[in-house]
């Protein structure tokens, strides 16, 4: 599906040689838009990812066409430096998430299915449009690393586990959570992680092809073919589905100390300067989903006053019910691809390219954009310090931060403003 070279130093260890690589791959091409397509949420290798770096991120993006370009990853933004940068070399518009996952006791106790399907009452919910740090020491920094080291330590405990179901099966691989903790930048580790770095000490272990065709049989008690032996991101999603999942043999509960509340992480998300979106599920649709308008007046009761929506996930039909309730709403729809797999999929796809889809996707990016300059310039987000849309009509508001979007400043324009005072910035966007 790639058409065009990757090189080697676009993924170095070195962030000057991932952006020196960027660089020099601009000489004897323009960068800049090709078909100003939108992506918004991609995640990238500072959580899991099929891309190796930030600046491999960017440079897929700006060989298929994307003007509008988003990371997100999951529980950090170590990659948004790098991702900034790189969007800057290539000329494209950066914008700049986070994700994590809360919980809802109610709906766990009821069975009620949020954007999890196979975890009720579980819910990732998306900052848009980050504009700082969380500051150290605070609750919500605090909450957020206590999430953190629960999630990692029971990554530690299923690495553990896969190593002992591998002794007492006659294959010892001396499986360590180190093997899994070196796929990752700073080490923040995710259950993907595990079953990639599980899949790569068997076959640096095992060469030869019906040997480890033999492993996996014996360890996973099904048949694998060579054809899946080769597909990487199947392997590992049949190893996790095989030996990591709730009833596997190397399953370990997760710690309650891995999730908040909704409205702790909604909090979260607010001191980040974000926009806090609900991440449609796409398909199937879930019990929470089921009914657009309802799901509406709920994630906003929660303090979500956004949409992400998934390429691939969406069909074209739910994905134009989504937008046409959203407009009447007053509510931004973020497109994205994810590519929290190691399958290389296109950066774009049906709904982000549909007549009328295109549009309104359009005018929320350009929002998101706003919202980051404004905070940024003046201290004026989409929302107040009290998490309410700044502006009682979110409509107008939708219009007013898609228009500042709009505006495209260059680079120079906005150190210009920097350079003056608060009040002169405010007066120049009209606020």
């Amino acid at each position: 599906m790639v058409h065009y070279p990757v090189p080697d130093g676009l993924f170095d260890d070195k962030l000057t040689t991932r952006l020196e690589t960027l660089s020099a791959l601009t000489k004897g091409a323009k960068p800049g838009v090709k078909n100003r397509w939108i992506n918004l949420h991609v995640h990238t290798n500072e959580s899991f990812s099929y891309f190796r770096s930030p600046a491999e991120a960017v440079w897929h993006a700006y060989n298929q066409g994307v003007e509008y370009y988003g990371i997100n990853d999951h529980y950090t933004i170590d990659g948004h430096g790098e991702f900034r940068s790189a969007c800057k070399i290539m000329r494209l518009k950066a914008a700049f998430s986070v994700e994590a996952v809360a919980m809802d006791a109610d709906r766990h106790k009821r069975n009620r299915r949020f954007n999890d399907p196979d975890n009720p009452g579980r819910i990732y919910i998306i900052g848009k449009g980050v504009v700082r740090d969380l500051e150290e020491g605070s609750r919500e920094h605090k909450t957020l690393q206590t999430m953190r080291d629960s999630i990692r330590e029971r990554n530690s405990k299923i690495t553990e586990k896969m190593d002992k179901f591998c002794e007492e099966k006659g294959c010892p691989i001396n499986f360590r959570y180190s093997d899994v903790r070196a796929l990752t930048p700073r080490g923040n580790t995710t259950e993907r992680h595990v079953a990639q770095a599980f899949c790569e000490k068997i076959n640096s272990l095992y060469k030869e092809t019906n040997l480890k065709l033999d492993i996996y049989k014996k360890l996973l008690n099904t048949e694998i073919d060579e054809d899946t032996l080769e597909d990487t991101a199947q392997l590992q999603t049949i190893v996790r589905a095989k030996l990591v999942k709730s009833g596997m043999p190397c399953y370990v509960e997760e710690n309650s100390s891995a999730f908040t509340t909704i409205k702790n992480l909604v909090g979260i998300h607010r001191k980040y300067g974000t926009i806090p979106s609900y991440g449609l599920m796409g398909g199937p649709i879930t019990e929470e989903e089921e009914d657009l308008e309802e799901l509406v007046d709920t994630v906003t009761g929660f303090g979500m006053y956004a949409f992400d929506m998934f390429e691939f996930r969406t069909e074209l039909n739910r994905a134009k019910d989504i937008i046409e309730i959203a407009a009447h709403n007053g509510i931004p729809v973020f497109i994205g691809t994810e590519h929290n797999t190691k399958t290389l999929l296109p950066l774009t796809g049906e709904i982000g390219k549909a007549p009328g889809s295109y549009e309104y996707l359009k005018k929320s990016a350009d929002f998101l954009l706003g919202h980051q300059l404004l905070s940024e310039l003046c201290g004026f987000g989409y929302l107040t310090e009290g998490g309410e849309p700044r502006f009682g009509n979110r409509t107008e508001g939708f219009d007013f931060f898609s228009g500042i979007g709009q505006m495209d400043l260059p680079d120079n324009k906005i150190e210009e403003l920097h350079g003056k005072d608060l009040a002169e910035r405010k007066k120049y966007f009209g606020i």
